[in-house]
């Protein structure tokens, strides 16, 4: 029976015709918006390796000069796409792609393309393949949902079905399966596309992992979108008219897609507000200068550093001293600095974890904020990817400080402070190296947004099972 039923509405689906064209919307949607992405992808890669080597070479012939001066004149790196980008840019146009790493501060991204983009400044939104999979995938679920069953009772054929005895949940789930193939056909289409477009952009090591992320990133928006065609049914189960079934079915998509999104953002800014960039650096040279937990601000460790070197080498004035003091005592402020950044930084971190969970929490009742989180780390476009590559830049950074006061403490005695180092000096800063993380590591962070999907699918399959037992001609 539920696999005749199947059967049936598959046909008639395809016998309307408006499937298929909303299908065919999709998919040409779909397409335009990976060509675009591929586009800028592409030339996104092309100008990161530029810049990468170009940087590279600019730190290798900068000439002769201090090592500290050398530290402030710092590195450009780049962060490194997947090529799921095309598909799912993510955070790319509010974030930025590059650091600048120089001596005492810790980078923070630069190039954010909403700054020189009104439509992206004004949070309309980035037209990604991601996006118009869900959100008109998501249309097209609940419209095909919503007109199902109430079209058939108002035609009267709801009435013959019942009457020869058939099981309205039977009934119902054969009508839910016939819609779910029928939508899956542009969906799988849409997921083979973007799939097979981003394996052949990666890079063959990165290949395995990126189809890997590309299949759970599918799979999540088929989480939502079955969701969304069984809340629709649900509607069609208990709407009277067709009129009514679709201005509910559109009620729920303009509050999960359009107003949602808008509030959680909203809220998380409201009850957990991210300091400014001069707030945050005020906190830092406050602590800096005058310590915290009892210990002394930098003048007061400056002093016992002196103090307890002129012990260590057993002399009178620090010109004595028989290593480069100067390199210690740059040693000493930037573990102090770095001390006294890990703290804020910890604060900065927590806000961000605060406005995770409130945005966790709306997506309880918005499925859609959870597939976007989900699109976004399967893509490597999320926080959590761009917090791992900022943290492990900060350390190159501090590493390559520490090469640079070595090599002032090595290459001075005393108090002195005037030295010059050269291209063989520049050279042995490795140039830096970063390996994302794989799809188990992504997987681990969006696992709270998979399991609201998850949720959203059981509830709604609930929803629909409840609707038929109280299903009326």
């Amino acid at each position: 029976m539920i696999g005749a039923v199947a059967r049936r509405e598959l046909l008639l689906q395809f016998r309307d015709g408006r499937l298929v064209l909303a299908g065919g919307v999709l998919l040409a949607a779909m397409a335009a918006a990976a060509l675009a992405g591929w586009t800028q992808f592409d030339r996104a890669e092309r100008e990161r390796a530029h810049f990468v080597a170009a940087a590279r070479s600019q730190w290798l012939n900068q000439g002769e000069r201090h090592p500290h001066r050398a530290a402030h004149f710092g590195a450009y790196v780049a962060k490194p796409e997947l090529s799921l980008a095309l598909f799912e840019p993510g955070l790319r146009p509010f974030a930025g792609q590059t650091l600048w790493l120089e001596a005492h501060d810790r980078p923070v991204f630069a190039n954010i393309p909403s700054e020189d983009d009104l439509t992206l400044s004004t949070g309309l939104g980035v037209a990604s393949g991601s996006a118009i999979l869900q959100i008109l995938g998501g249309l097209l679920a609940l419209a095909m949902g919503a007109l199902s069953i109430v079209r058939e009772r108002e035609t009267g054929v709801l009435r013959q079905v019942l009457a020869q005895g058939v099981s309205p949940r039977a009934w119902v789930t054969g009508k839910f399966i016939g819609l779910a193939a029928a939508l899956a056909m542009p969906v799988i289409a849409s997921g083979l596309l973007a799939t097979a477009g981003a394996a052949i952009a990666s890079a063959p090591a990165q290949r395995f992992d990126v189809v890997l992320r590309a299949a759970v990133l599918i799979a999540a928006d088929a989480l939502l979108l079955g969701a969304l065609l069984a809340v629709g049914l649900a509607i069609s189960a208990l709407a009277r008219s067709s009129r009514a079934a679709l201005m509910a079915a559109l009620a729920v998509w303009v509050g999960g897609f359009v107003l949602a999104p808008r509030a959680a953002a909203t809220m998380s800014e409201q009850l957990a507000p991210t300091p400014t960039m001069e707030a945050y650096r005020k906190a830092s040279s406050a602590e800096f200068s005058e310590g915290f937990d009892a210990r002394g601000g930098y003048d007061a460790q400056l002093k016992a550093l002196e103090a307890s070197t002129l012990r260590q080498f057993g002399v009178q004035r620090l010109e004595d001293v028989r290593t480069g003091f100067s390199g210690l005592r740059m040693k000493h402020m930037d573990a102090w600095s770095t001390e006294v950044d890990d703290r804020q930084y910890a604060r900065l971190v927590q806000v961000y974890e605060r406005q995770s969970a409130i945005r966790l929490a709306l997506a309880s009742a918005a499925p859609f904020i959870a597939a976007r989180s989900v699109s976004q780390g399967m893509a490597g476009m999320d926080w959590a990817h761009y917090r791992d590559f900022l943290e492990k830049a900060e350390a190159y950074r501090r590493a390559f400080g520490r090469q640079m006061n070595t090599l002032l403490q090595n290459g001075v005695r005393g108090d002195r402070w005037e030295m010059d180092g050269d291209r063989d000096d520049w050279a042995k800063v490795a140039a830096f190296q970063y390996r994302m993380p794989g799809v188990g590591w992504a997987i681990t962070r969006q696992a709270p947004f998979l399991l609201v999907l998850a949720a959203w699918a059981l509830a709604a399959a609930a929803l629909l099972a409840l609707a038929a037992t109280r299903l009326k001609p």
